[in-house]
């Protein structure tokens, strides 16, 4: 719609929260391209500011799904001219979508930009934003409407936080300091924040309004510890009965474990019950110096692990102290850690099959008893099910979910703007509004929309949709097919199995085709550009840029590639060459070298990599349900890797399974 720009126009609020609930009066069917095209050209008008244009073509668009879109700009940009009140029907019957953050946001610096505080506070109150600048906003306009010990009240809690707060916080906190702020406790409270947060410069600004002489001595203790960290070996430094040594303690042994892990990890143990230290950090720090010395092997890491946790109340740690038995070949030792496990996670099919198997491992005439882990779809489910000839369980529920019901949610404007968004290849708004939507939803419709996204083809969404209501029975939409014909090419031109390349690929991106890493990996089965590069030259592949890796061909041909050399580099060994696609191959051959020697199961369980030990056996896991999915024989492992499991030397029946599962386990 276009609007006149009158004194007081009054807007009409085009999307109301019920129409996310319901259907939408008339669903809309198919967009033509000429509705598309009419919609690109209207964006590009805003873009070059040609109002008239802009709202004609807008007007003309109807009710096509991404109108609110352009809704939107037009009042950001005529904001100053409309009356507040059609604003705030806007923002409020908008505010379950991703255009109400939009429109208050302009409303709210529109209203500060005319001074009016009294309406800013009203207008806050509609719609309330959590960022700084809006928080400070709001305190300001509480001192400036004469509301003046609520504003204080408020300037107190925001200026003694750890890090710097929003310049629009600046003029109320020039006021509060008018008034005798900050004391010498909020100077003191806001220098222990901020060291907290290793905000420094913070700090050394809180510093300047501590007047107590106990509290001055304190601080400049920080810094003299922070000039030398192993001042704190000294027990009389630090006194029990100040919280603020507490904290001390806390940041030295951390930043000291960096130089010295034995001498920090020594001090921690001595002062960590004698210092006041929260519950929370102390439960960070000995998970933190826990892991540390388990996951390096270090020679001493049981001995510290005993300090650390000596009533096993950790049960992460726990699980280490299993591993490190298990890298040691302790079978009893590591057997009888398990039972020391908090119940949850004894009963886990993980602890479940390294007890029946450090069993049979410890008895040669024990017969491990799987038949609570091998109902598991899993990691250890499989093992479990492969060792004893057993047949994987799918334990496949499909959703009871109807056309019907698919229909009511298509017919919401969110699914109808998603649909579009895509279309457009504007995967981050339909996600955006992905978000949004689901808050209004119950649980079977969270479900429903999961099932549209993967007809849609969006497969990462409908993955992401099932772990939201946590559908894992749903094998349907967690476990797609997309590019068969690809993959089955590329792979088998390298000689390697298909389905491992496709389990890669759904651990990898859950085939997001454009997915990119906080660390630079792009693409469906996520390479590294230096890693295409390199595998590129040694393949012959076409390859220039690292934009092409968000091509499909391109980056499967580049990742089947790698796979396949990484599958040679490690003689064969699927499990090796999975763990090096994952965290390279320089670290699985240290590995290697350091616990090679271990059984095929206790080499993966010890991997040092939480993430990397997960990715083997999800990506082997996958690749079973792939194949079971298809009807294709079906393997965990193959007869060399299974051969050298722990419980190899015994006479287990260890045959290839059956190629299908039988009808009574998919459900």
């Amino acid at each position: 719609m276009t609007f006149s720009l009158k004194p007081r126009f009054h807007l009409i609020a085009l999307l109301g929260v019920s129409q996310l609930l319901v259907s939408a009066p008339s669903v809309y069917a198919a967009t033509d391209a000429q509705q598309r095209a009419l919609y690109t050209k209207a964006k590009a008008a805003f873009n070059k500011g040609d109002s008239v244009l802009a709202d004609r073509l807008t007007q003309q668009l109807g009710d096509y799904p991404l109108v609110p879109y352009l809704t939107v700009r037009q009042i950001k940009r005529d904001i100053s001219r409309l009356d507040d009140q059609s604003v705030k029907q806007f923002v409020v019957a908008n505010r379950a979508t991703p255009f109400g953050d939009d429109v208050q946001i302009a409303r709210l610096n529109n209203l500060k930009s005319q001074q009016n505080w009294a309406a800013y506070l009203s207008a806050f109150e509609d719609y309330p934003l959590s960022k700084s600048k809006y928080q400070c906003d709001k305190a300001y306009a509480t001192l400036a409407t004469g509301k003046i010990q609520e504003a204080m009240t408020l300037a107190d809690s925001m200026w003694v936080v750890g890090y710097s707060q929003d310049s629009a916080c600046d003029p109320l906190f020039a006021e509060w300091m008018k008034k005798g702020h900050p004391t010498s406790d909020q100077g003191k409270t806001r220098f222990w924040n901020a060291v907290s947060s290793k905000n420094f410069s913070i700090a050394k600004y809180a510093e300047k309004f501590i007047t107590d002489t106990a509290d001055k001595q304190d601080a400049a203790l920080f810094w003299k510890v922070q000039n030398d960290l192993s001042l704190i070996e000294d027990k009389s430094l630090l006194h029990d009965n100040k919280p603020e040594h507490g904290i001390i303690l806390a940041y030295a042994v951390r930043e000291l474990a960096r130089k010295d892990i034995h001498a920090a990890a020594d001090v921690w143990i001595r002062d960590r019950h004698r210092l006041a230290v929260t519950p929370e950090k102390q439960h960070a720090l000995n998970d933190y110096f826990g892991k540390r010395y388990a996951k390096g092997f270090r020679s001493n890491a049981k001995q510290v692990l005993a300090k650390l946790d000596p009533d096993f109340k950790e049960g992460e740690l726990t699980e280490w102290r299993i591993r490190l038995e298990l890298a040691d070949k302790d079978w009893k030792g590591a057997l009888g850690l398990i039972t020391l496990l908090p119940d949850d996670m004894r009963s886990s099919d993980r602890w479940r099959y390294w007890r029946e198997t450090l069993k049979a491992r410890l008895d040669s005439n024990y017969t491990p008893d799987y038949s609570q882990v091998v109902k598991e779809r899993s990691f250890y489910g499989f093992l479990a099910s492969e060792l004893s000839n057993d047949p994987f369980r799918m334990n496949h529920r499909p959703a009871k979910i109807t056309e019907e019901q698919k229909a009511r949610i298509l017919g919401l404007p969110a699914m109808q703007r998603m649909r579009e968004l895509l279309s457009f290849g504007l995967e981050y708004n339909a996600r955006v509004e992905w978000n949004a939507l689901v808050k209004q939803l119950d649980e079977s419709d969270k479900h429903a929309a999961a099932h549209i996204a993967y007809d849609w083809g969006w497969y990462d969404q409908a993955i992401r949709g099932a772990a939201l209501v946590k559908a894992w029975d749903d094998l349907d939409i967690r476990f797609p097919k997309p590019h068969l014909p690809l993959f089955a090419e590329l792979a088998t031109a390298r000689n390697i199995n298909r389905t491992w390349a496709i389990a890669i690929a759904r651990q990898e991106s859950a085939y997001h085709q454009t997915a990119r890493s906080r660390v630079g990996a792009r693409g469906l089965m996520q390479l590294m550009p230096a890693t295409a590069r390199e595998t590129a030259k040694k393949y012959d592949i076409d390859y220039k840029h690292p934009d092409e890796l968000f091509q499909l061909r391109t980056n499967v041909e580049l990742g089947t590639a790698y796979l396949s050399q990484m599958l040679e580099r490690f003689d064969g060994n699927t499990v090796y060459a999975t763990a090096a696609y994952n965290a390279g191959p320089h670290r699985v051959k240290r590995w290697l070298e350091q616990r090679g020697d271990l059984p095929l199961d206790a080499w993966i369980e010890t991997i040092p990599f939480d993430e990397t030990r997960k990715y083997v056996q999800n990506v082997l896991t996958y690749r079973v349900i792939y194949d079971v999915l298809s009807s294709n024989p079906s393997r965990l492992l193959n007869d060399k890797e299974t051969a050298s499991l722990a419980l190899s030397s015994l006479n287990l029946k260890k045959g290839p399974l059956e190629t299908k599962v039988p009808s009574t386990q998919i459900q």
